[in-house]
C-alpha cells in the first residue's frame, strides 16, 4: 500500500474553500479569474480520493503558517484602498473619517433658553437639579431659579447651601440627559469630584436677584433651616462690598470698629478699598493710618480673614438696625 500523497497548491485552496462558509467563499470566488476557477474546480475533484491524513496535515499546515503570519506595513492603508475600491471613494471616506466631536452637555445646557431648563429641572429629583445648576453660571442660574415655582425654588437654595463638592458622574449622567432631552424637544469619572462652596454660590444667586425677592426667599429659607439661612446671608455681603457703601454711612460703621481691627482688615484690601475706608476720615486720620499700614508687620491671613469678617458682621448688625443699608444687589446695582 503506497503512502498517502502530499497535496498540491491547488488542492489545498480548494480544500479550504470547501471548508469555509459558503458567504466567505463567495466573497473570494469572485477575485479569481477564470482559469484559476478551473484549477480549483478540477483539484476538488480529486480530493475524495485523497486520505484524511493528508488533509489533516494541510488545515495543521494553513494554522501553523496563519500563526507565523505577519502583518505588511501599511495594512490600514490597504484596507482602506481595497474598501475603495469595492465601495467607491465617497463611501470609504465616510466609513473611515473620524465621527465628529459630541457637543460638551453643559455648554448645551448653558446655551439653553431660561424657561425650557426651568422646565427640564423641575421634573429632576431636586439634588439632581442643584447640581446642575452649579455648573450654571450665576446669572443664569439665578434666572432659572426665579421662574420655578416658589417652594422648589427655597428646596433648591437650601440644597446647594449644603453642597461642599460635587459628584463628576451626576454632573455628566444629569447633564447629558438633560442635554439630550433638549435636543430631542467616554471618559470614567466614577468617584470623581470637585471642591464647591454651596453656601457661597446660593448667595451669588440671590444677590442677582431684586433685594425684595432675595429678601423673601431668604425668610422661607430661614423658616426651612435656621442653621443655613444665616450662612447664607453673611455670605451675600463681603469686606469688599463694603466699599459700596455711601461715605456717610461708612463714617458710622467705622465708628463701631476698633482701629486696630481695621487695619489687620485692610491688610489685603485692595488700593480702591483702602482710598474708600480713608476717604470716611479726616485728613490727618488718614495720613496716620497710612503710616499705620506701612508699619504693620506680617500679619497671618486667617487673622486678617477674621477681622473683615468680624467688621462684615458689625455691618450686617447695622443694617438689621436699619442704620445702614448694602446698595449694588440685584435690581439695585450701582452705575
Amino acid at each position: 500500500m503506497s503512502p498517502p500523497r502530499d497535496l498540491n497548491g491547488p488542492e489545498k485552496a480548494a480544500l479550504f474553500l470547501l471548508a469555509i462558509e459558503e458567504d466567505v467563499a463567495q466573497k473570494i470566488i469572485v477575485h479569481l479569474d477564470g482559469e484559476e476557477l478551473r484549477r480549483l474546480a478540477t483539484s476538488a475533484e480529486h480530493l475524495s480520493q485523497v486520505a484524511p491524513e493528508a488533509i489533516a496535515s494541510a488545515f495543521e499546515e494553513f494554522e501553523r503558517k496563519m500563526g507565523e503570519h505577519q502583518l505588511p506595513r501599511g495594512a490600514g492603508a490597504y484596507l482602506k484602498r481595497l474598501t475603495a475600491s469595492s465601495l467607491g471613494d465617497e463611501r470609504a471616506r465616510k466609513l473611515f473619517e473620524a465621527p465628529p466631536p459630541l457637543p460638551d452637555p453643559i455648554e448645551t445646557l448653558r446655551g439653553a433658553r431660561t424657561t425650557q431648563l426651568a422646565e427640564l429641572l423641575q421634573e429632576e429629583h431636586p439634588q439632581v437639579a442643584a447640581v446642575v445648576l452649579s455648573q450654571l453660571g450665576r446669572e443664569q442660574a439665578s434666572a432659572v431659579l426665579k421662574v420655578l415655582p416658589q417652594d422648589k425654588q427655597v428646596e433648591l437654595l437650601r440644597r446647594l447651601s449644603m453642597l461642599s463638592e460635587v459628584p463628576e458622574q451626576m454632573v455628566q449622567v444629569a447633564s447629558e440627559a438633560l442635554a439630550g432631552a433638549l435636543a430631542s424637544g467616554g471618559t470614567n469619572t466614577e468617584g470623581l469630584r470637585k471642591a464647591f462652596n454651596g453656601v457661597s454660590f446660593a448667595a451669588g444667586l440671590l444677590n442677582e436677584m431684586a433685594p425684595s425677592d432675595s429678601e423673601s426667599l431668604l425668610e422661607k429659607l430661614q423658616s426651612l433651616d435656621d442653621v443655613l439661612a444665616p450662612k447664607v446671608r453673611e455670605a451675600m455681603f463681603t469686606f469688599e462690598d463694603i466699599g459700596r457703601v455711601p461715605t456717610r454711612q461708612l463714617q458710622l460703621l467705622m465708628r463701631e470698629v476698633q482701629s486696630d481691627q481695621l487695619l489687620i482688615a485692610l491688610k489685603t484690601a485692595t488700593e480702591d478699598l483702602r482710598e474708600k475706608f480713608l476717604s470716611a476720615v479726616s485728613s490727618r486720620a488718614a495720613a496716620a493710618m497710612r503710616d499705620d499700614l506701612e508699619a504693620l508687620p506680617p500679619t497671618r491671613l486667617s487673622d486678617v480673614e477674621k477681622a473683615q469678617r468680624e467688621i462684615v458682621d458689625t455691618a450686617l448688625r447695622l443694617v438689621a438696625e436699619g442704620k445702614l443699608t448694602l446698595p449694588g444687589r440685584g435690581g439695585d446695582k450701582l452705575v
